[in-house]
């Protein structure tokens, strides 16, 4: 059975680029690191009063989340954070559970 995650992210406004930077990086070594990540994807959330990012997070299963929660790279990006300041505010995980749907009609 599959995992699936929403994160919130909310960049400082002067800070958008370089949060995008730091969203490529990441999801660059999760393709090549983390096999068991079945999906993956950052948006923007468009029309929002603020800068928000929405990370939408599908893990094969708890094993696969718990070493990308884990990782080195997962790390890297709450060292950054402290370090550089990029968000205005505290991110925001949800845990999903699905009732009705299908995952893709591909």
């Amino acid at each position: 059975m599959t995992l699936s995650f929403l994160a919130f992210l909310y960049p400082k406004p002067d800070r958008v680029a370089r949060v995008e930077e730091i969203a490529q990086e990441i999801v660059d070594y999760v393709k090549e690191n983390e096999p068991g990540v079945v999906q993956y994807q950052w948006f923007r959330v468009k029309d929002a009063e603020t800068p928000t990012i929405v990370v939408w997070e599908t893990y094969a299963d708890q094993a696969a989340v718990e070493l990308h929660t884990g990782s080195a790279k997962t790390a890297w990006l709450m060292e950054t954070e402290k370090r550089e300041e990029n968000f205005a505010k505290p991110f925001n995980f949800l845990t999903l559970e699905n009732f009705i749907g299908w995952p893709s009609k591909q």
